[in-house]
């Protein structure tokens, strides 16, 4: 019982330091293997770590949901990815308005891509996924704020010809409660 106690303890002090956080966002995602712009979304839910007037630490869990469609090497794809995150945000806080944020997130993601060219089965596979983001926060009436960022997320591959890399531009919003 001993060997529970300092886990407990720790576990307990970030509970009560942390303060939820409900963000829904929306992304452009530009694909970096040419196969166009596609629209996602992507909610998350997160818990504020910490609470000062400069920086504060977040914990987030972010499912998203991608589509990429386009024609590369003469074969045109149509397909989806759902990257499955734990997300770290280091926010900076420089003023009650304006403020930073940067951030690396780890976990797994679920592709499915199928060669509309050659009429071939959809193939589907689950894969490490990683990615860093940067960007920017207004905060407006205290509890709300709209993001602007960027972020790259490294997906998988979801067929041979295609890799599962990510540009993406974020416009967010968040409540706090």
């Amino acid at each position: 019982m001993n060997k529970f106690i300092g886990p407990i303890a720790i576990f307990t002090l970030l509970c009560t330091a942390a303060q939820a956080s409900l963000s829904i966002g929306l992304s452009l995602l530009y694909d970096n293997n040419d196969l166009g712009s596609e629209v996602g979304f992507a909610p998350n839910l997160g818990w504020q770590l910490t609470d000062n007037d400069y920086f504060n630490h977040t914990l987030e869990a972010e499912v998203a949901f991608l589509g990429m469609e386009g024609t590369k090497g003469g074969h045109t794809f149509d397909g989806s990815s759902t990257p499955l995150l734990l997300n770290y945000r280091l926010n900076w806080n420089a003023n009650d308005v304006f403020g930073l944020y940067s951030g690396v997130g780890l976990g797994f993601s679920s592709n499915k891509i199928k060669n509309t060219s050659t009429g071939a089965a959809e193939e589907k596979s689950t894969d490490f996924a990683w990615q860093f983001q940067l960007g920017t926060r207004l905060t407006f009436a205290e509890s709300y704020n709209f993001n602007l960022g960027y972020r790259h997320l490294s997906a998988g591959e979801a067929d041979d010809k295609v890799e599962g890399g990510h540009n993406i531009i974020d416009l967010g919003f968040r409540y706090v409660f």
